[in-house]
């Protein structure tokens, strides 16, 4: 077997079975085609060649005879073994692979090509360490030539079986040894299952090449033409993989095309990146803009095919590429990360979120400490490294989706110190940049940022009295009017009607004071959104002040445009949603719902302090409703 080429799945001789259920397959089963537009092409990003040339990336999908797959009986017979295995894997399984033979059977089959150009190619040969093994042999290992390249997990390589009828995938590089020499090696990987050939327990991945130690073929003799990288007259370093019986959805030339876009708008931008989808997309420098705005690409699905927020989604993106190409931008250097830099877009309808860019490729908008922005003006901004240090610490806190910074999964004590020291230094950055260009003097919103330094207590500062206010913008003292306490009996003789309360409302007996007592609530109070109580309007609440006295409580001040009995209520400011505070103890008023109910008056200020059941330190939102 010393030579012999075809399919190998070596011997199992240890009982072992290798189940259908592939982890690295799995980790990409929601929404693969998106998932592979990101892995493929961020593999070609850190495979560039040379930074002044742009990297690009053709994807095509082409019909290939099915008899024209190398060693195909070989291959059908695999399949068949692992269908007589898979009667114990149950219906998944079972379903897969009589599909998988049906597809055998077909005249041809659809294999998406995937190709990229002024790159290294995957540097052999076919041994630990090098790039080319680590991709089609190793598990959990990423070896790559950049330092900052993207992936680290050794997951990414995984995507392209995603999308395969067959979970087979051929691989086809040439790239430059240490000699200069032009070599190109190619081979075929199947990820299936543990099968029986007689009295043999074969593994479940096989590969395509010279069985003899499952290695690649070398050069183009025995590689045929429509998997070869490139024939031996035009041999240019790079990669090709042909993935074979492409499991394509419905407009996945859109679909794909929306996810490069999101995903790599900063790369395309810049001129980093070029990106040719099936002879009908292409996205560079000049066209990016037109997709995004003229030629909308979510214009061209039919109603209900993409939802609402893969739509807000993409426009977001959009905000961020007219962001990079803003006049208006900060630069730092920071202690961890180095030379850094944030550009902004200031202009109406905008979401208020920073994303981070690395090697060109959108990383996350959910950052700690930039999540909430209630009292600046409406903009995007995206954050950018320039140090190749800082971007591999970034790159190392990135989970295997990277799609967050996490300092946990840093293995060193010193560097994940380090770590959290860099989040806190990019919110830092950002937060003093936007305070410069984006901050608003005069906001009439509810959602307060409550910064106890700047707008503390007056008692903390040796001035005032508790109903007393002092203007952050000013020096004008406002006299709030303090509730009055009243018993039980009193508050709910007058109020009965107004609260409808009944006694398991008002909690303890008619006798019993109620001015800061605990009345119990659910621990977990029910979330909803800022006026989602259809049965309750909104009472329009003027100047409103939330003073942290801790995490549990807070000083409230407002002014009511109504007289009457309101029931206020606290709502946590989130990244996506806002969430229902239970309160669970108030100065004035009367515990209702996880709320307060009080009576007002129009135009007179009211000051009233809250205990929370939970600790909070972030922005909360002060909401009332007409009871």
């Amino acid at each position: 077997m010393s030579n012999v080429i075809g399919w190998h799945h070596p011997t199992d001789e240890s009982d072992q079975w290798d189940g259908f259920n592939e982890p690295g397959i799995e980790h990409f089963r929601g929404s693969p085609v998106k998932h592979l537009a990101r892995e493929v092409i961020q593999n070609a990003l850190d495979a560039s060649d040379d930074l002044n040339k742009a990297v690009s990336v053709r994807i095509k999908l082409n019909k290939v005879p099915t008899e024209q797959i190398p060693n195909i009986d070989e291959f059908r017979d695999i399949i068949h073994h692992c269908s007589l295995g898979a009667q114990k894997e149950g219906i998944k399984a079972e379903a897969f692979f009589k599909a998988a033979e049906e597809e055998l059977k077909k005249k041809e089959i659809s294999v998406l090509e995937i190709s990229d150009f002024n790159t290294l190619g995957m540097r052999g040969p076919s041994e630990n360490g090098t790039p080319f093994y680590a991709f089609m042999k190793a598990k959990g290992q990423s070896v790559k030539d950049s330092k900052t390249a993207g992936g680290s997990y050794g997951i990414g390589k995984f995507a392209p079986y995603a999308v395969s009828k067959l979970r087979t995938v051929f691989v086809s590089s040439i790239s430059k040894s240490n000699d200069g020499k032009l070599t190109q090696l190619t081979q075929g990987r199947s990820i299936l299952m543990s099968h029986d050939v007689g009295a043999e327990r074969k593994q479940g991945l096989g590969f395509w090449g010279v069985k003899n130690r499952c290695q690649p073929i070398i050069g183009n003799d025995a590689t045929p033409s429509w998997l070869a990288r490139a024939n031996s007259s035009e041999q240019k370093t790079g990669t090709k993989l042909s993935i074979l019986s492409f499991d394509e959805p419905k407009n996945w030339q859109k679909l794909l095309t929306m996810s490069v876009m999101e995903n790599f708008f900063g790369a395309i931008s810049d001129g980093r990146l070029v990106v040719n989808i099936d002879d009908q997309y292409r996205l560079d420098a000049t066209t990016i803009d037109e997709y995004f705005n003229e030629k909308n690409i979510t214009n061209e699905f039919n109603a209900g095919e993409l939802e609402k927020e893969d739509i807000e989604r993409f426009n977001n993106r959009y905000n961020y590429l007219k962001a990079l190409k803003s006049n208006l931008s900060e630069s730092s250097q920071t202690t961890t990360l180095g030379h850094c830099d944030l550009k902004i877009l200031l202009e109406e309808n905008l979401p208020k979120k920073v994303c981070i860019l690395r090697n060109g490729m959108f990383i996350s908008e959910n950052i700690a400490g930039l999540k909430s922005f209630s009292d600046f003006k409406e903009f995007s901004a995206v954050f950018t490294c320039g140090s190749e240090a800082g971007n591999g610490l970034l790159r190392a806190m990135e989970p295997p989706r990277h799609d967050d910074f996490e300092p946990e999964l840093l293995l060193d004590k010193n560097e994940k110190i380090r770590g959290k020291k860099a989040i806190k230094e990019i919110a830092a950055m950002v937060r003093k940049a936007l305070e410069k260009h984006a901050k608003d003097p005069v906001s009439e919103i509810t959602s307060i940022d409550e910064l106890k330094e700047f707008f503390g207590d007056e008692n903390e500062s040796g001035g005032g009295k508790n109903n007393e206010e002092s203007d952050p913008l000013g020096n004008i003292i406002i006299r709030a009017k303090q509730m009055k306490s009243r018993s039980l009996a009193s508050t709910k003789a007058g109020l009965e009607a107004g609260l409808g309360l009944d006694d398991g409302d008002l909690g303890g007996d008619d006798n019993t004071e109620h001015r800061g007592s605990t009345v119990t609530q659910s621990d977990n109070p029910k979330q909803k959104g800022a006026g989602d109580n259809p049965t309750k309007s909104l009472v329009a609440l003027q100047n409103v002040r939330a003073i942290m006295q801790n995490g549990n409580s807070r000083k409230i001040f407002f002014t009511p445009t109504k007289t009457g009995v309101i029931q206020l209520k606290m709502l946590q400011v989130g990244a996506d949603a806002e969430y229902e505070v239970a309160i669970h103890d108030t100065s004035a008023g009367l515990l209702k719902d996880s709320g307060v109910a009080l009576e007002v008056t129009k135009g007179q200020r009211v000051a009233i302090e809250i205990g929370m059941k939970q600790e909070y330190l972030g922005a909360l939102k002060v909401v009332a409703y007409e009871i």
